[in-house]
């Protein structure tokens, strides 16, 4: 069911709650294209996952060298004499 919408003369019009809506909608569509906010928080949103992007990338490399280090460490400290 559709609203109505009360004109100057207290009658209730359709067609008037009709224009109404479409006028408002096409000046919420027009002031949305001129809008460029939202478009700086994307170019944010991006950069800020490439850093991310990029720290989990280094991170990943940092612990695969951790961890062959750590296991050479064990190794090497393995074969000595505690006696010496």
């Amino acid at each position: 069911m559709r609203e109505r919408a009360a004109t100057d003369d207290g009658v209730n019009n359709e067609n008037t709650l009709i224009l109404w809506r479409d006028t408002t909608m096409m000046k919420f569509i027009k002031n949305f294209r001129k809008d460029e906010d939202g478009a700086v928080t994307v170019d944010w949103v991006v950069l800020t996952a490439a850093v991310v992007g990029l720290a989990v990338a280094a991170y990943s490399s940092i612990e695969t060298g951790a961890t062959e280090l750590t296991a050479d460490t064990d190794t090497f400290l393995g074969k000595q004499d505690p006696n010496l």
